[in-house]
């Protein structure tokens, strides 16, 4: 009866220790974004004797972004994690239509201190146990205001600006894959989309949104 007791209290200790709770990783992801908006100037003119200019605009650009992240793990299948990632872009395009007339603006992103940050608060849920598993994410991100840097004077200096709230909220969801390299490393993979829900009231309608690949390399412990 000891004997028994013995190995169950062994085992139970075992299971506990090997679930991991706590875990660390680092991540890189592409990302393609795209938004596109409509806007009718003057916003409002009872008198209808101001010109009406109608502005859409439609960009589309790539970027990519590191960051660090810590999980806690409620049960071998659900796990909470947060962690902040730093986004670089790369290039990008924007296509205007002023009244009809159409142009085009393209951008290269080559300041080095022109980076996006965003702190992510995510629900995790692997519907399996084993070394190769569906991996799921829902939650949101907290995307910090970042500076743009605008030749404003023509003379080719870089001047600092910032636009929009300090803080927005963006949802996120992702679906993927995670595999155990080892006890301790596992990998994830997991495509994911955000949709900018921030409220533009002076637009006639603004739509934007993100994918990405989201890597991860995990260390649990």
């Amino acid at each position: 009866m000891k004997t028994l007791t013995f190995l169950f209290v062994i085992s139970s200790m075992t299971i506990v220790f090997g679930q991991h709770k706590f875990a660390l990783s680092v991540q890189l992801a592409p990302i393609y974004t795209h938004a596109s908006s409509k806007v009718i100037f003057p916003f409002a003119d009872p008198s209808n004797q101001l010109p009406t200019t109608e502005f859409r605009a439609v960009s589309s650009g790539l970027s990519y972004s590191v960051g660090v992240a810590a999980r806690y793990a409620f049960s071998p299948k659900w796990s909470i994690g947060a962690g902040i990632w730093a986004t670089h872009a790369a290039v990008g395009k924007s296509d205007y239509l002023l009244n009809g007339t159409p142009y085009t603006v393209r951008y290269q992103y080559n300041h080095p201190f022109s980076n996006l940050y965003k702190a992510p608060l995510l629900i995790n849920y692997q519907s399996s146990t084993k070394r190769l598993s569906p991996y799921f994410s829902a939650g949101a991100t907290f995307d910090f205001r970042g500076t743009s840097y605008v030749d404003i004077n023509g003379n080719g200096e870089l001047v600092p600006v910032k636009f929009g709230k300090g803080v927005v909220v963006t949802p996120l969801l992702g679906a993927g894959v995670i595999y155990g390299l080892t006890e301790h490393l596992s990998l994830i993979a997991q495509p994911t989309i955000q949709y900018t829900i921030e409220s533009h009231p002076s637009y006639s309608y603004f739509h934007a949104y993100q994918l990405s690949l989201q890597t991860q390399l995990m260390y649990k412990f």
